[in-house]
């Protein structure tokens, strides 16, 4: 449904008012603000229809209005400005963002703290879909005289790593073994290719090295498995606890935020949009009904791609935290382009 221009900025103008002040807006503050000339009377009789359409609501009889889910949707997709992130927050991000870690998921949670410090909101990052990401490589990284760490990368920027655990010190031929077994059987699989019926297959013609290289094979299976699962990254659950509308919430919302499936049905997105919004009612779990969820998708060089998100009130700052979102998926999309093509 079209509102006219003038029932239009009066939805507006209430809605950025309330974002601003937390409090029910009247008619007498909308007449005096307002670029035209409106009585009080006929702004009253306009935030009436607009009450009666479902894009306000009215907390006490003789309060002023508040926007509804309705009004905020109405908002965002028709009325908000094409802003862009100030050069301030876009300067921060950049600057945040330590490219030599090499590691995607320590990147990825770089990226959803700064969001979270940003918004002062909780921020969540689901990794890109690891289906059909290829094993790189394997090290191992002697710890001590028994014990060796085995690391393994994958094309899309993943490194994953798990301690092995030696009946004996690490022998120059059992490592060079370990390399020659990996580069022959398992260097450019897909992560979930591995399997362990492959892994035994692979050393059923060692003889009695196999035993000896068992445990460095057992630790290289680990990483590639845990390389192979989706993972959501979380920051800032704390803010919800200073956001007031969220407060009573907030304890449910940091629960939802620890189930990793949970989340990664919530940062699904549904369009091909930019940006991606579930505004109150419209998010599936309860303890979200006060809540607002942005969300974009970013794309990595490989064409796998995760999502960005930001959870606050319905209150939000829209004009500044849905610019914020969208620009950081972008970047989020560049940085792990350029740590798989490194």
């Amino acid at each position: 449904m079209e509102l006219s221009s003038r029932k239009e900025q009066i939805l507006s103008a209430i809605i950025e008012r309330f974002i601003s002040t937390g409090e029910p807006v009247g008619s007498k503050f909308l007449a005096a603000m307002l670029p035209m000339t409106v009585s009080p009377a006929t702004i009253r009789n306009e935030m009436a229809y607009l009450s009666e359409k479902g894009y306000l609501d009215q907390p006490h009889t003789s309060a002023g209005r508040v926007p509804s889910d309705k009004g905020y949707r109405y908002y965002i997709d028709k009325l908000l400005q094409n802003y862009a992130p100030s050069d301030a927050d876009m300067f921060r991000i950049l600057s945040r963002i330590d490219h030599s870690e090499g590691d995607a998921n320590a990147i990825l949670s770089q990226i959803c703290e700064i969001l979270a410090e940003l918004t002062g909101c909780a921020a969540a990052v689901a990794s890109p879909d690891p289906e059909g990401a290829v094993i790189k490589n394997a090290q191992i990284v002697p710890v001590s005289k028994k014990n060796v760490m085995v690391v393994v990368t994958t094309d899309a920027g993943t490194l994953k790593s798990r301690i092995a655990r030696l009946d004996r010190e690490l022998a120059y031929e059992t490592m060079e073994l370990f390399y020659n077994v990996i580069s022959a059987n398992f260097t450019g699989a897909q992560t979930g290719s591995v399997t362990t019926a492959k892994i035994q297959s692979a050393t059923a013609s060692l003889g009695e090295k196999a035993l000896e290289l068992m445990p460095l094979l057992v630790s290289f299976y680990e990483c590639v498995t845990s390389a192979a699962e989706s993972t959501v990254t979380v920051k800032g659950q704390a803010n919800l606890l200073n956001i007031p509308e969220l407060r009573s919430s907030a304890p449910e919302i940091i629960g939802l935020m620890g189930n990793t499936e949970a989340m990664q049905q919530l940062l699904r997105t549904a369009t091909d949009a930019p940006v991606e919004l579930s505004i109150g009612s419209e998010n599936e779990f309860g303890c979200l009904r006060s809540a607002t969820i942005i969300r974009a998708a970013y794309q990595a060089g490989s064409g796998r791609g995760g999502t960005v998100a930001v959870i606050g009130p319905t209150k939000s700052d829209y004009s500044r935290i849905i610019p914020l979102v969208k620009y950081i998926s972008g970047v989020t999309g560049a940085v792990l382009t350029e740590l798989e093509e490194n």
